[in-house]
């Protein structure tokens, strides 16, 4: 090893500086995770942003009441990104096997998987190309058993794995084939990485080896519903909320499905919430309880859900099936009931919208129901709260009241506002309350407030 020579310095001197440079780049360093520590945190993925506004009022016999609204609900959304590393390049017999070891890291902020899928061209094409995990990344198969997608990959792990081919035994001496492996996120499919395998032939003798190759895929997902609901409705306790499904049939004979209803998304029970009812019907109206569906064909079936009058104001998760009495073949729907507050004399309720860009303009209609895409960190929600004078007399010193749920601060880009009374919010990128205060509101009269935030970036 050299040493730097230090002139008019001793050799102690020089090596006191050399310990000095060192403690200060280790004191640099050390900054630098304080102030990493002190950034601001990026919002979970996953992360369930609640909000539930309240109102004060005066009834008319000068009883001070208070009322609340539905709790909605923002799903703070996954980002999806990935690297993949390494390109490869081998030198191989006509009629040999190649194997190329590769490393996918999930940049994302949350959990994924990715599907892996290939094309190769060039003087040659490979026999085929198949996929195999490689846990201890040594570039070598763990077992025969091929996959078509990674195991789900936490945020910032990895996942090795190796990518098989084999030379076709007439490739010309010296020809390349390039293999473009591609890795596609399963919850973002847009994001994707590739690596670049060359196969170069070799100017060798060859032999004529052949074998089995390895089972082709992965068996098919089999049905099941679905994570988040796919219709909800809003219904009054004691009312009656209407579902319209269709039962497609794929097939190539028609059958008849059995229908049920359950709160169980297994149907390891059919049960429902006390008091609640379910009724199917087919198109004409009539109660049904199964639907025959020709083959290649739909049916068209209602489900009507009652909750009994005295429900309490929640969602409430249902799941309908249709089994198939010939075919055995069955499929489930997730959907959801949101039950709303029992009427007094001032209904509120409240719904939202995304705004993506945060122009404080809401991207979509105003819903009940949760939000599942696009709230991303960064992103804003617009909300509206309806008060209502569902009473026959005047309601006096309305207030509604409505804080800035967790993970987000308060957007003023477009300032609150109510449709009648007035209005204070927090600062720009504060937490608080916003309030309105509307005072009198007579019957069938409604205020709606609107605002704001923007989920933590």
């Amino acid at each position: 090893m050299k040493y730097a020579r230090f002139s008019r310095h001793s050799p102690a001197a020089g090596c006191r500086r050399l310990r000095l440079s060192r403690l200060s780049r280790l004191a640099l360093a050390a900054l630098a995770l304080l102030g990493a520590a002190s950034a601001h945190a990026l919002t979970a993925a996953g992360a369930s942003i609640s909000n539930q506004a309240t109102a004060t009022y005066t009834d008319a016999a000068s009883t001070a009441r208070t009322v609340s609204s539905n709790t909605v609900v923002t799903v703070v959304q996954q980002v999806g990104s990935l690297t993949m590393s390494v390109n490869g390049a081998k030198n191989a017999a006509p009629g040999a096997q190649v194997s190329y070891p590769h490393t996918i890291t999930n940049t994302g902020n949350g959990p994924d998987s990715f599907l892996l899928s290939a094309t190769n061209s060039g003087a040659f094409a490979h026999a085929g190309v198949l996929f195999y995990a490689d846990a201890n990344g040594d570039g070598v198969a763990d077992n025969a058993t091929p996959i078509v997608a990674t195991d789900s990959i936490a945020a910032g792990a990895t996942y090795k794995f190796v990518a098989v081919a084999t030379v076709p035994a007439n490739a010309p001496a010296n020809a390349a084939n390039s293999i473009v492996v591609t890795a596609a996120s399963v919850y973002a499919p847009g994001s994707t990485a590739t690596n670049t395998d060359t196969t170069t032939a070799s100017a060798v003798s060859t032999v004529d080896i052949t074998g089995n190759a390895p089972g082709a895929g992965a068996p098919g997902a089999g049905a099941g519903p679905e994570v988040t609901p796919t219709i909800t409705n809003a219904v009054n306790p004691g009312g009656t909320t209407r579902y319209t499904l269709y039962l497609n049939n794929g097939g190539n004979a028609p059958d008849t499905f059995n229908l049920q209803a359950s709160t169980d998304g297994s149907f390891g029970a059919t049960t429902l919430p006390p008091g609640w009812t379910v009724v199917f019907k087919d198109a004409a109206g009539s109660v049904i309880t199964s639907s025959t569906v020709p083959a290649g064909g739909n049916s068209l079936v209602y489900a009507d859900v009652t909750p009994p009058g005295g429900a309490v104001a929640a969602a409430s998760d249902l799941y309908f099936r249709a089994a198939g009495t010939t075919s055995g073949a069955s499929d489930r729907l997730h959907v959801a009931a949101v039950v709303l507050p029992a009427a007094g004399q001032v209904a509120l309720v409240k719904s939202q919208a995304l705004d993506a860009n945060c122009d404080g303009i809401a991207d979509t209609p105003f819903v009940l129901v949760n939000i599942t895409v696009g709230a991303v960190p960064g992103a804003c929600i617009r909300y509206q709260i309806a008060a209502s004078n569902v009473s026959g007399s005047n309601v006096t010193a309305l207030v509604i009241t409505d804080p800035t749920p967790g993970s987000t601060t308060y957007h003023a880009a477009r300032a609150a506002s109510v449709t009648l009374g007035t209005v204070t919010a927090p600062a720009g990128g504060s937490a608080g309350n916003v309030q309105a205060t509307v005072g009198t509101l007579a019957p069938a009269q409604s205020a709606v407030l609107e605002f704001g935030v923007r989920i933590n970036p």
